[in-house]
């Protein structure tokens, strides 16, 4: 069986570390990658 990832995990992981302490922080999955959430407004998406 072949695993395929859905989004660049390396670019997903710098993200968290820069923006993990914003108030309001949330990650959600969407469009096959990963949306970084502030406020409920996405601020950085990351995908393929």
């Amino acid at each position: 069986m072949i695993a395929t990832m859905t989004c660049d995990e390396d670019l997903a992981n710098r993200i968290r570390e820069l923006i993990a302490s914003e108030d309001g922080y949330a990650e959600q999955k969407m469009f096959g990658g990963i949306g970084f959430m502030i406020d409920a407004h996405m601020a950085v998406g990351v995908s393929g």
